[in-house]
């Protein structure tokens, strides 16, 4: 009996170390496959890199990479890509100078334009505005340390550029469904039926052109003080976002513009080639300036970031990651897993 017990004993403590043992094993296999999926990703993002870095906007265009995503076999798993052109987007953290702080006029001047086509009250960015200046002094609208600590529940001000455009949840004033989704009424919507659109309204302006996320973003160029990181690619600008570059910019000629650059193969190359599509930019704004002159020193013909998101699978394991890419510098500026 007590060499029975013996045994029993030192069988039941081999199983129990057993056990152990295997699920240890699972869980190294299980971390393992999320490193090797992780890995598949980065390459899918070193992948997506030596796309944009060497074929031209025009080609990728043409090839639909922007449209939707691509898919291929990669390292005996399978890797989604999606490619985004940023530029074309207005950017928020762009309302405040990056030198001295102070509210930049000219996106600032931009961002109600955008509200008010959406039929927002201006006066929201007031709050976005304190949420990245520094200072402790709240615009008209806007919300500073003190106003933030007597929420319900308590918040902290952040003084500093957004991360993401989730970050403007954080902000009074704003919430998923603003953000988000399709904003307009169900009587607006069913107006904008697409039993009632032209040709040109259709190629021009879509239901995702009102979701006022998709004309927003917060990516910034390698060097955030470059100047030609505040404009606008025209090439690849939604509707209101073309809509807000001046107060003489009509949505007839907002529309020409997007109708016009899809039949030019998605790319305007210059401001010439706009004005023999759009023959209605030149026409006269204030004194002698025509709406080409002042549109002209707010947008750029090429996008310069990218936003690249790489979906990995690898035997039952997935992994995303997410990176901003600045073209002109060759260097990723955000990443994220």
């Amino acid at each position: 009996m007590l060499v029975f017990l013996i045994l029993s004993l030192t069988l039941s403590s081999v199983l129990v170390l057993f056990s152990r043992s295997l699920g240890e094993y699972r869980s190294a296999a299980y971390q393992a496959g999320r490193v090797r999926a992780k890995m598949l990703a980065q390459s899918g993002l070193e992948t997506a890199i030596l796309v944009v870095t060497r074929i031209p906007p025009e080609q990728l265009y043409q090839f639909g990479l922007f449209a939707s995503p691509i898919s291929f076999p990669l390292g005996n798993g399978i890797v989604s890509l999606t490619l985004q052109e940023e530029t074309g987007k207005i950017n928020i953290n762009r309302l405040v100078h990056f030198f001295d702080d102070e509210m930049d006029l000219r996106t600032r001047e931009m961002l109600d334009r955008l509200a008010t086509s959406f039929s927002l009250s201006y006066e929201i960015w007031d709050a976005v505005v304190d949420y990245i200046d520094e200072n402790s002094t709240p615009m008209p609208k806007g919300f500073e340390k003190e106003q933030y600590l007597q929420l319900n529940p308590p918040r902290r001000i952040k003084n500093s550029r957004l991360h993401s455009l989730e970050e403007l949840l954080l902000i009074p004033g704003f919430d998923r469904r603003l953000v988000y989704e399709d904003i307009r009424s169900e009587a607006l919507q069913q107006e904008r039926s697409m039993d009632f659109l032209t040709e040109e309204e259709r190629l021009a302006v879509t239901k995702d052109d009102f979701i006022l996320a998709n004309n927003l973003t917060t990516a910034l160029p390698y060097d955030p003080l470059e100047a030609t990181g505040e404009r606008i690619n025209i090439n690849t600008a939604p509707y209101h976002v073309v809509l807000s570059l001046s107060e003489f910019m009509t949505p007839t000629i907002a529309r020409k513009i997007i109708a016009s650059r899809f039949r030019r193969g998605g790319r305007f190359r210059s401001m010439a080639e706009m004005l023999q599509s759009v023959p209605e930019l030149s026409q006269r704004t204030t004194g002698d300036i025509t709406l080409a002159q002042e549109i002209e020193q707010r947008i750029v013909f090429q996008d310069r970031l990218y936003k690249i998101v790489s979906e990995a699978s690898l035997e039952g394991h997935t992994a995303h990651v997410m990176a901003y890419f600045d073209v002109v510098a060759r260097k990723i500026t955000s990443y994220l897993e």
